[in-house]
């Protein structure tokens, strides 16, 4: 059960882990064309042939590289070119007729000149208003799909390359899904148009996910390590990054069931577990009269009394000592009823521990006061955690008389969180309520299963007898008589 407990601490680093990663976010390098001064100088490099024609520069502004367009005063397109790398693209041509030109290029408003006669030379600047903006990925896996506020945009080809040309202006959210990687998320932040955005690596990570389906609080490992815990419907997406398939050990843990383990082949991608958890197997009833000590692990401080019958034969009963607790073999219980006999042998009471884990540091312990008590005549309830011992409740007035002489019968239930307890006087049958005590700490979960025992909390001897414990079903009422 601390197992448990520990699981969980570690899943609240884990979650908080995974929370801080994927705030992180990727900044994209943004780069925006110069602007052309107008007083800047254009040279023409071309160098015409013939007397009778001409050249032509057409200059883009802000310097990008365009697609231009020249016609005729028809409307006839006589050349066209793409603007080189300084947004200038020229063109020899015919003098003396006049010419129109046309300049487009992906993210801009087109931008058309009016028709001007060509002499020798000439030179035409066009503007072209940004509209869009446009973002550039490389180096994606083949198939890798594209989004833009959610919306597909592109998918990726053998290249891995991706451009988009068209990108409002604004805010938008950038993802990259691929079936082998874990999905990426980026925001673009306020994206202006005219600019390029581009990423030089993209941290994309190959992993498995996994669809375990299982009981709902199931903590999932991998390799003995916390990977995660299933959510009310019973399903936790897990997020496993690996290069390549592989075995792991993935195991299922959640109190109150068995352990669930196997070894699975893992790969990137997508993948579902499903997990059916059996509950933990409530052990059988014991009933035991003590005529000796085979059913018990018993405490160096437990011994078997005789004690002289009636009708002349000896009868054994336990009397228990030491702050040791002892229980029987190999049992665990959840809702149980159990009834002994006890004595009150120094008169300072008797104590009994329920939900005992396998480390023994952590249970409920119930304490009797006897007369001769500090505090005679009540009934205390603890929880021992880790081995400490805290009072968890008001102590209960003991209405029965308690004396040394007399036996009485301690008749207990448990059903989930609520235990009970009652005393009844085997001297005048008189049965008194010891009172309900409810579990609604933190840790309530973590004492669910166990087995039961007897030991002393203050050095107080006592004698038990006629001991039964009786598993239940749960949800099964308590009896009341």
């Amino acid at each position: 059960m601390n197992t448990v407990k520990f699981y969980l601490t570690l899943l609240f680093c884990l979650t908080v882990s995974a929370s801080a990663l994927a705030q992180r976010s990727y900044e994209p390098v943004v780069e925006k064309a110069r602007s052309r001064a107008a007083t800047e100088r254009v040279v023409i490099k071309t160098v015409t042939k013939q007397p009778t024609e001409g050249v032509l520069a057409v200059v883009l502004d802000p310097i990008i590289a365009g697609e231009v367009i020249v016609e005729n005063a028809a409307g006839k397109v006589v050349a066209k070119a793409d603007a080189d790398k300084t947004g200038q693209a020229e063109f020899t041509l015919k003098r003396g007729v006049s010419y129109r030109v046309k300049a487009s290029s992906p993210g801009f408003t087109s931008a058309i000149s009016k028709p001007t006669p060509l002499a020798a030379s000439a030179t035409v600047r066009l503007k072209l208003t940004a509209q869009f903006a446009a973002l550039k990925l490389v180096n994606l896996p083949e198939a890798a799909q594209v989004l833009i506020d959610d919306q597909p945009r592109a998918t990726a080809d053998k290249s891995g390359n991706v451009t988009i040309a068209d990108l409002a202006p604004g805010k938008h959210k950038l993802t990259i899904r691929h079936p082998e990687y874990d999905e990426f998320n980026n925001e673009l932040g306020s994206v202006e148009a005219g600019t390029q955005l581009s990423y030089p690596r993209l941290p994309l990570v190959k992993v498995a996910r996994l669809l375990v389906q299982t009981q709902p609080g199931a903590l999932v490992m991998i390799d003995g390590a916390l990977k995660g815990k299933a959510e009310a419907d019973g399903k936790v997406l897990i997020k496993y990054e690996l290069d390549q398939a592989s075995e792991h050990s993935i195991s299922i843990v959640l109190l109150g069931y068995q352990d669930w383990v196997t070894r699975e082949l893992i790969k990137p991608g997508a993948k579902t577990i499903s997990a059916k958890m059996e509950p933990i197997i409530t052990s059988a009833g014991v009933s035991d009269t003590f005529d000796d000590l085979s059913l018990w692990n018993a405490p160096p401080g437990w011994k078997l009394t005789p004690v002289k019958m009636p009708n002349g034969k000896d009868n054994r009963k336990l009397t228990v000592s030491g702050e040791q607790s002892g229980s029987p073999k190999g049992t665990i219980y959840r809702d149980f009823d159990a009834l002994f006999e006890v004595r009150l042998n120094d008169g300072k009471g008797a104590t009994w521990t329920m939900k005992i884990d396998k480390s023994g540091r952590n249970y409920y312990l119930f304490h009797l006061a006897g007369p001769k008590s500090d505090t005679p005549k009540k009934f205390y309830t603890y929880l021992v955690k880790d081995g400490q011992l805290t009072q968890v409740s008001t102590p209960i007035p003991v209405i029965a008389d308690l004396n040394q002489k007399d036996s009485y019968t301690i008749r207990l239930a448990v059903r989930g969180y609520k235990i009970q307890h009652w005393i009844i006087s085997n001297a005048t049958g008189e049965e008194n309520d010891l009172g309900i005590y409810t579990d609604i700490s933190d840790t309530k979960n973590t004492y669910l299963y166990g087995t039961f025992g007897f030991r002393a909390l203050h050095g107080e001897t006592f004698t038990i007898d006629d001991f039964s414990i009786q598993p239940m079903k749960e949800n099964e009422k308590v009896s009341e008589q």
